[in-house]
């Protein structure tokens, strides 16, 4: 099965209309290819060192719109990476698709970079890269984070 961004995003345009659009009774999820079928938010694990913001804990959840599974995440880690790092893993319960998952999160803006990658490998592993020693990483958001699933 292959996915192209212009049918996810037909998709996800076609939804505010559906919502608009007809009765208020209830109709049978899998009856409805529109219908958006969202999980529970659920906590990151994280590595010893990275620390959650208390205001805004880490965390992702999956996310079904049109027959399509998106992995969205949100949150706030404060770190000092200074090398492509390791900063937890999948809670339980989320099966990592069988190829890696990769997005681009905002970082702390140094010396004209203010963006690292954000990577789920498929044993569940979450790294983010783009720190070194001349370039440290103290803080990621991942409010931005959406990446289709499978």
């Amino acid at each position: 099965m292959s996915y192209n961004r212009r049918g996810v995003l037909g998709a996800a345009l076609a939804l505010p209309a559906a919502l608009t659009v007809g009765t208020l009774a209830a109709t049978p999820a899998a009856a409805d290819p529109g219908t958006v079928d969202a999980g529970a938010w659920t906590p990151l694990v994280l590595e010893s060192g990275i620390t959650p913001n208390a205001a805004a804990v880490p965390e992702v959840r999956l996310v079904t719109l049109a027959g399509t599974t998106f992995l969205q995440a949100r949150g706030l880690i404060t770190c000092n990476l200074v090398a492509d790092t390791k900063i937890g893993r999948l809670p339980d319960g989320f099966a990592p698709p069988a190829t890696y998952v990769r997005a681009a999160a905002p970082r702390n803006n140094s010396q004209g970079i203010n963006a690292c990658r954000f990577e789920i490998n498929p044993a569940g592993s979450v790294t983010v890269f783009g720190a070194n020693t001349g370039n440290p990483i103290t803080w990621v958001q991942f409010d931005s984070v959406q990446t289709i699933w499978r």
